[in-house]
Parts: structure tokens; C-alpha cells; sequence
């Protein structure tokens, strides 16, 4: 699968995206009817665990704080409260989605920014227009 971050692109991955050490986000397209999956853990700024999306349906969601909207060949999880985008994403091809933007914190309470032009986390590392090959792995960043 190939997922596109921003405007870097990673090649022959799992849809893992691994963030310190930590799988945080899993994207997959559905077998039987194409949806876009999304699984993914978030963290509060202090790196609380404050709810789990596994495969589009809440596993937990502190204080109903979180909505994700689903059709097939996209999707949007949205923080209430704030109302950032935490991650939207959409399928460009059988097995290439895109994630266009996003903003979360990861269990060491970094911010991670995914926007059109780039990808940062906490407000260093910065990628953009990279092609990367993951070799069938997970994506990481450290």
C-alpha cells in the first residue's frame, strides 16, 4: 500500500504509521465493500490516553469528545471540543489513500501536523515532498 502524508510519499507500507516507538494510527480499505478503515489511538496534550477508534467504531471516546463521518472512500474524525481535524483521509486508488490533514498528539504528548504542503512533529522535525520505501513495514517516526 502507499500512503501519502502531506506531500511526501511512502511506498510498499503495512498502513502503519508508528509514532515514538508506538503504533498510533492504522489505515486499511475494507474488503467487502471498500470503506476506508481507520484505526487509531489519541492522546491529550500530557499524553493521557483519552479514546481508541479500532476499525471506524469507538473502543472508548472520554466524554463523547470525538466524531468520526464515514463514507466509503473517505473519512473525517473530528475533535468537538476543539474543533480541529484530527485526521481526514481519503482513498486515491485501490491501494493508495491519502491523508490530507491532521493534528494530534502522540503518547509522549507531541503535536503531530499533517497539512497539504508538509508533516511536522512537535514543531521540529519537519518532512515534505520526500518518496520514502518502507520495505512492507510500518511507518515510524522516532
Amino acid at each position: 500500500m502507499e500512503l501519502n502524508i502531506g506531500s511526501n510519499i511512502i511506498r510498499n507500507t503495512s498502513g502503519v504509521l508508528s509514532v515514538e516507538e508506538k503504533e498510533q494510527i492504522s489505515l486499511e480499505i475494507g474488503e467487502r465493500d471498500d470503506q476506508l478503515l481507520l484505526t487509531m489511538d489519541i492522546y491529550d496534550s500530557k499524553g493521557n490516553h483519552i479514546a481508541k477508534l479500532r476499525r471506524n467504531a469507538w473502543v472508548f471516546n472520554d466524554k463523547d469528545r470525538f466524531e468520526v463521518t464515514t463514507i466509503p472512500a473517505s473519512l473525517k474524525l473530528i475533535d468537538k471540543e476543539s474543533g480541529d481535524i484530527v485526521v481526514e483521509a481519503n482513498v486515491v486508488e485501490k491501494d493508495r489513500i491519502q491523508i490530507l490533514q491532521g493534528r494530534f498528539y502522540t503518547h509522549g504528548g507531541h503535536l503531530l501536523e499533517i497539512t497539504p504542503q508538509f508533516w511536522r512533529i512537535a514543531g521540529g522535525i519537519t518532512m515534505s515532498g520526500n518518496v520514502i520505501d518502507s520495505c512492507g513495514g510500518a511507518v515510524a517516526i522516532r
